[in-house]
Order: structure tokens, then C-alpha cells, then sequence
């Protein structure tokens, strides 16, 4: 099922949203590889975007977070290399699944690792900012 974005997700950040949704995008361009038997190498690009984009957003995002003094900086920079670390093995375990021969619950699991991965961050950690983004203008990038 494709992960849709909702405006509960939003930090009232353009930048930081922006990304958010084009994470999701990706997101969705994996699964939809995954589940129709893509061609391996269209897989391998979405799962090479995914990783890049993910890394720069955390930049960015990172950066934003220096910018404003948000206090609890350090750990969720930690929380990104965690991620990020996450994101590498689920990727491998996607790679190591031959494209078509997968049986449905592995894809599943690994659809469900790759969601849980962004949605628990972004729900869960990013809209922790919200509030020490609250004084900014929308387009603020730090």
C-alpha cells in the first residue's frame, strides 16, 4: 500500500517537509519494484536515491537543527547515523533477494522495514522540532 503523505506529518518546514515527501516517493518506488518483479537494475537506482537522499536530508536537516539551538541535537544526530546504518542493511537484504523469486512475506517484511524506517522518524522524532521550529518563516533553512 503506498504511504501517502498527510498534513499531520508537516514540521511547518518547506525544506524539511519537501524532503519528507520525496522520501516518501522513494519509498513508494522500492515497494512498487519490489512488488511488480522490477528490472534489478531499476531497483538498485531507487535503492541508490534512496540512501543519497536520505543522507542529504539528514544534512540539511541537521544543519537546520544547529541553527535554531534545538537542544536535543546531539541525539538525534545520533539517531540519524542509526538510521542511516539501518537503512544500509535493509537495502542489502532487498539486493540479496533474487527480483521475482521472493516469496510475498519476505517482500512484505522488508516493504514494512523500509515504512517503519521513515514513518517512525519522521512521526516520532522529526515532529519533535516542530515547536523550536514554530518562530521561524516556513522557508528558513538554517
Amino acid at each position: 500500500m503506498t504511504i501517502l503523505w498527510r498534513p499531520q506529518m508537516s514540521l511547518g518546514n518547506a525544506l524539511i517537509d519537501g524532503d519528507h515527501r520525496y522520501l516518501i516517493a522513494l519509498i513508494n518506488t522500492v515497494e512498487l519494484a519490489l512488488r511488480t518483479a522490477a528490472e534489478r537494475d531499476a531497483l538498485a537506482t531507487a535503492l541508490d536515491q534512496l540512501v543519497i537522499y536520505t543522507h542529504d536530508h539528514f544534512d540539511r536537516e541537521e544543519r537546520l537543527m544547529r541553527a535554531i539551538r534545538y537542544p536535543a541535537y546531539e541525539e538525534h544526530r545520533r539517531s540519524h547515523r542509526d538510521l542511516t546504518a539501518r537503512l544500509v542493511d535493509i537495502r542489502a537484504a532487498i539486493e540479496a533477494v533474487p527480483t521475482g523469486a521472493a516469496p510475498k512475506d519476505e517482500i512484505d517484511r522488508l516493504i514494512e522495514l523500509l515504512r517503519s524506517w521513515l514513518l517512525d522518524h519522521v512521526l516520532k522524532e522529526d515532529l519533535l522540532l516542530e515547536p523550536a521550529l514554530a518562530g521561524y518563516p516556513e522557508n528558513f533553512a538554517g
